[in-house]
C-alpha cells in the first residue's frame, strides 16, 4: 500500500486551503456578492460571442471526474454506455427547434423562471 509523503500532504493542503480561501473571499466581497439578474448572469447581457458561450456551456457540462470516470468505465466494462448518446442525438433537434424558440419568445433565460 502506498504511503503519502510530506510533500504530497503540503500540495493537498495548499489546494484545499486555496479553494477555501477563494470561497471565503467571494462570500465576503460585496462586489462579488451582487449576482445580478438572470439576464446578466445567464446571458452575459447578450454581449458574449458564440464561441466563448459554447466553451462555457461545455465546461459546465463536463468535468474531469466524468472524463476520467467514463474512460475507466469503458476500459473496464466496454462501450455499452455509448448507447446513451443515441437518445441525446435524437432529442437535440427537438430541443433546438421547439423548446428553445419558445423560451426565446417568452424571454425566459432559465428553466427555473418558468415555475415562478
Amino acid at each position: 500500500m502506498a504511503v503519502l509523503h510530506a510533500f504530497e500532504y503540503v500540495i493537498f493542503a495548499a489546494i484545499v486551503g486555496g479553494n477555501i480561501a477563494l470561497g471565503l473571499y467571494f462570500s465576503f466581497d460585496q462586489k462579488a456578492r451582487h449576482g445580478g439578474d438572470t439576464y446578466e448572469v445567464f446571458l452575459g447581457k447578450r454581449s458574449l460571442a458564440m464561441f466563448p458561450l459554447a466553451v462555457s456551456v461545455l465546461a459546465s457540462m463536463m468535468s474531469a471526474l466524468g472524463i476520467i470516470g467514463f474512460s475507466a468505465h469503458y476500459y473496464a466494462f466496454g462501450v455499452h454506455m455509448l448507447w446513451s448518446t443515441v437518445p441525446i442525438l435524437l432529442v437535440t433537434p427537438i430541443n433546438a427547434n421547439i423548446i428553445v424558440p419558445v423560451f426565446y419568445k417568452l424571454k425566459i433565460t432559465s428553466v427555473f423562471e418558468v415555475s415562478t
